[in-house]
């Protein structure tokens, strides 16, 4: 099969282009490349190379522009993505198209690229597919590629669509002094990687959304000038409204949301500063991974207990009173809920799934509900006063707990975190405390950061023997810098200095 489309593709392509694509890969240099990969070539992918070891370089990109990469320059792209993995494979957000195809990273070495766009982008063959997806799948991903697509079943349909481009002359060529390439559409010169968003995917074999075009052009017409207007600005294909995948509409005034039932494929919504009462427009939003509510009048979280997938969501400043149904959303990682009116935290010991918490703490009941989330990596607490140290010792049972942040508080010392072996980062900011000990004691702590904020005696924080970061005002650094018997980070100073300290501090930087 696969050899079949390639020799009808270079049939059509000879009428337009100089022969580019170079001889057979050896099963040999294929099972090398393998090898240092650490995984196996899907079939498809395998009799492609067999075929053709990639183009030439003088080519115009097999993929509409893009080139069909030679086993070496794929390892070697392969080779910078694997290096940064384990440092960056969750960094930013992911969003796979359609859910549960694609995992949701930003780096898998178990992504193969076979083309790139010399901006740290590539059309890739996905060899370890989420739960609904398939090995040998062709996706986008890389440095700009925050939205993951499923562009075709297998190689071999992207390759039909290919063949079924040229054979329609779906397609334009360009010429630029002595370098001559096509991109997909008539009388259009649109990177490939952007042509993929508005495509019908995945190719030959296109997921239907439900919406037939006599619904959608029903649905446009029952529309107020304020929804056309929203629509006119983010697309320029009203129909196209309907497969947004990220939608943002901050304080745009809005106290109906209706029209946004249709809107069935979004990931990421933002709501906040809106005048709405109700989420019940959102409940067929089954694929919504982020979703911010905040300063919104919002009182009722029912209708996302229907979100499987929902991870992020804000709730800050919200009129929400009660947090039980946070416990029957499966995938809820990050939660905001500071400001609000909800008095009673039980319930969030059931989200399993829970590692990220803004919240605000008043009372003792909280701070031990608080302290039974057993799966919290990220705490940010804000309002927290007049507690005893018996009671902060409580923070002390979260023992996954690896960054911490205090806003607005003031506390007399944190003798429970001591002996933590997680706790890596500590923020605080707009809050005293009055004994620090404990964070020259703390064997995991490796950055301190005090914004407008103040531990009485500062200088038990050089008894630190893990510290490699101190961030404060120029007063505070003033006091360690010469305390460590260590180098320290102090390369960043929180407010203004005057010539002089500024001097001393570039001093001492070197």
């Amino acid at each position: 099969m696969m050899q079949s489309i390639i020799c009808e593709i270079r049939e059509k392509l000879k009428h337009v282009f100089p022969s580019f694509l170079n001889p057979p890969a050896t099963e040999l240099e294929i099972q090398s490349v393998e090898k240092q990969m650490n995984l196996i070539f899907p079939e498809q992918l395998r009799a492609l190379y067999l075929l053709h070891n990639g183009e030439n370089e003088n080519g115009p990109g097999l993929f509409f522009g893009l080139p069909f990469l030679t086993l070496e320059d794929m390892l070697q792209e392969w080779k910078i993505w694997a290096d940064l993995e384990e440092e960056y494979a969750l960094e930013g957000d992911s969003y796979s198209i359609p859910t549960n195809y694609i995992k949701e990273r930003y780096i898998n070495r178990n992504w193969i690229p076979i083309s790139k766009d010399y901006g740290g982008n590539h059309i890739g063959i996905d060899n370890d597919p989420d739960v609904k997806g398939s090995c040998g799948q062709v996706i986008n991903f890389g440095r700009d590629e925050e939205i993951k697509y499923v562009i075709a079943e297998q190689l071999s349909d992207l390759l039909e669509f290919i063949n079924h481009t040229l054979k329609n002359k779906k397609y334009t060529i360009h010429h630029e002094e002595d370098y001559t390439y096509w991109s997909y559409g008539a009388n259009q010169n649109i990177h490939f990687l952007d042509v993929i968003r508005s495509l019908e995917l995945p190719v030959l074999k296109p997921i239907k959304s439900g919406n037939s075009d006599i619904v959608i052009k029903n649905w446009l017409e029952q529309l107020d000038n304020q929804w056309l207007e929203i629509i006119k600005e983010r697309v320029n294909n009203p129909i196209d409204f309907v497969k947004i995948k990220k939608l943002y509409l901050m304080s745009e005034n809005l106290t109906n949301i209706e029209p946004l039932t249709k809107c069935t494929e979004v990931r990421e919504l933002i709501l906040s500063g809106n005048h709405i009462t109700t989420l019940e427009p959102l409940k067929n939003m089954l694929s919504l991974k982020k979703l911010y509510l905040a300063h919104t009048p919002i009182t009722d979280l029912h209708v996302l207990t229907n979100l499987e997938h929902l991870q992020f969501l804000n709730i800050n400043r919200t009129k929400v009173k009660d947090c039980t149904q946070l416990a029957k959303l499966p995938s809820l990682k990050e939660l905001d809920m500071h400001e609000t009116e909800i008095v009673e935290y039980t319930a969030l010991s059931q989200c399993k799934s829970l590692e990220t918490l803004s919240i605000s703490i008043y009372n003792v009941k909280q701070l031990e509900a608080v302290s039974t989330i057993h799966t919290l990596k990220h705490l940010k607490i804000f309002e927290m006063n007049d507690f005893s140290e018996d009671d902060l010792n409580l923070l002390g049972k979260l023992t996954q707990l690896q960054s911490l942040e205090l806003i607005n508080s003031h506390l007399t010392g944190l003798d429970g975190l001591k002996s933590s072996q997680t706790l890596r980062e500590i923020k605080l900011k707009d809050t005293t405390i009055e004994d620090g000990t404990f964070l020259g004691k703390i064997t995991s702590l490796k950055a301190l950061e005090l914004n407008h904020s103040s531990i009485q005696n500062l200088s038990v924080v050089a008894m630190s023997e893990s510290l490699e970061r101190f961030t404060g005002s120029f007063s505070q650094f003033n006091i360690l810098k010469d305390l460590f018997h260590r180098k320290i980070d102090f390369s960043t100073i929180i407010g203004e200095m005057t010539d002089e300290e500024s001097d001393i501090w570039h001093q001492f930087l070197g």
